[in-house]
């Protein structure tokens, strides 16, 4: 009877340890995603910004093209 109650509680402590044990796991996951998804938001705002002053740039440039040809005719 003794034996048996042993092995309950011990079963049950086996399961609970696995469980936090998973917890940790699942949680280390969701992290490493998180820090993931904050670079990729972080790389994508920063190519955003690259483009506009691309962008910018090349307005800039059009401009002069087109104002160096209006000139020349």
């Amino acid at each position: 009877m003794v034996g048996k109650k042993l092995d309950v509680v011990s079963s049950s402590l086996k399961d609970k340890f696995s469980l936090f044990f998973y917890l940790i796991i699942i949680s280390l996951l969701v992290s490493s995603c998180e820090r993931s998804f904050k670079n990729f938001d972080k790389n994508l705002l920063e190519k955003k910004k690259e483009l506009e002053e691309f962008s910018e740039k090349s307005n800039i440039r059009k401009e002069q093209i087109l104002k160096s040809q209006n000139e020349n005719n």
